[in-house]
């Protein structure tokens, strides 16, 4: 059965604007981290169709590691390796001063 993980990839940025999340699955055998879908099958990589795997560091959380391997998954998914570069700007309403 596979952890869930939930990472933020936009903040809030207005009253209308609730932000968006995205949720990562993996598993932990040992000190192998591997990234998987919902039901426990290993991710692949969209390049080298090499599993998507990280070897924990001594001390290292694999909660951590499995939300910084969410995020970038999501962001190559996403093509947005600029981390909401290409979001809407929203400005405040304000009058002149």
């Amino acid at each position: 059965m596979p952890k869930a993980v939930i990472v933020i990839v936009a903040n809030p940025c207005g009253r209308n604007d609730t932000g968006q999340c995205a949720e990562g699955f993996y598993t932990l055998d040992g000190d192998l981290l591997t990234m998987t879908d919902r039901d426990g099958v290993p991710l692949r990589d969209e390049n080298s169709g090499a599993r998507i795997t990280q070897r924990l560091a001594q001390g290292e959380s694999d909660k951590a590691v499995a939300k910084r391997l969410t995020l970038k998954i999501h962001r190559a998914a996403n093509g947005d390796e600029m981390a909401g570069f290409n979001r809407p700007i929203r400005y405040p309403k304000a009058g002149w001063v």
